[in-house]
C-alpha cells in the first residue's frame, strides 16, 4: 500500500511539472525521427551495395565472354595477337518465382441476375537467408550481345578475317554484320 502511495505522489508530482513533461514529449518524438532515418538509410545502403554486387556480376561475366572468345580466336589468328571487345545490350533479367491463388465466387441473386467475383493475388516467393529476406530466383536471363570489334594483326589475309568473323558470330551467336575486324 506505501508503495502504491509513493507511485501516486510521484505521478502527481511529475504531472504539477508540465516542462518536464514537454521535455519528455520532445525527446522522444526525436529518438523516433532519428531512428526513423537511420533505418531508411541503411535500407538505401543495402540496396545500394546490392546494386553494385549486380553491376560486378555483369562486369565479370562479360570479361569471362571477351576472354574466351579472344582465346578461340587466337587460335584462327597464325599471330595469336587478337584483342576482343564485346558490348551487352541490358544488364541481366531475373525471373522471380510467384505464387498465385485465385478466387472466384458466382452469386445468383435472383433468376435472371447472377452476380461473379474474381480476385487474383500474386505474391513474389521471399527466402529468408542469415536474416535477410531475399526474393527465390527462378531464371536469370543473360544480357543479349549487340556487336563485337575484333583487333588483330593477322586480320590482313582475307581467310583470317573472314575466320575471325565466322567464329566471332558463330560463339556468340550473332549476325556477321554485328561483328567488326580491324587490322592492328
Amino acid at each position: 500500500m506505501a508503495d502504491l502511495r509513493r507511485i501516486k505522489n510521484l505521478l502527481e508530482n511529475v504531472m504539477k511539472n508540465k516542462d518536464l513533461i514537454i521535455f519528455l514529449g520532445v525527446c522522444g518524438i526525436f529518438l523516433l525521427v532519428v531512428s526513423a532515418n537511420f533505418s531508411i538509410s541503411s535500407k538505401q545502403t543495402s540496396a545500394t551495395i546490392k546494386q553494385q554486387e549486380i553491376q560486378e556480376d555483369g562486369q565479370q561475366y562479360e570479361q569471362l565472354i571477351e576472354k574466351k572468345l579472344e582465346g578461340i580466336l587466337k587460335e584462327i589468328d597464325p599471330t595469336r595477337d587478337v584483342s576482343v571487345m564485346i558490348t551487352f545490350d541490358d544488364c541481366y533479367e531475373y525471373v522471380l518465382a510467384t505464387e498465385k491463388r485465385e478466387n472466384r465466387r458466382n452469386e445468383k441473386q435472383n433468376q435472371n441476375t447472377t452476380i461473379s467475383e474474381e480476385e487474383i493475388d500474386c505474391k513474389v516467393v521471399v527466402l529468408q537467408q542469415q536474416g535477410e529476406s531475399k526474393p527465390f530466383v527462378v531464371k536469370k536471363i543473360y544480357p543479349k550481345v549487340r556487336g563485337v570489334a575484333i583487333v588483330s594483326k593477322g586480320a590482313r589475309d582475307k581467310r583470317v578475317y573472314i575466320g575471325l568473323v565466322k567464329a566471332a558470330s558463330t560463339v556468340l551467336g550473332i549476325t556477321p554484320d554485328k561483328v567488326e575486324v580491324f587490322v592492328k
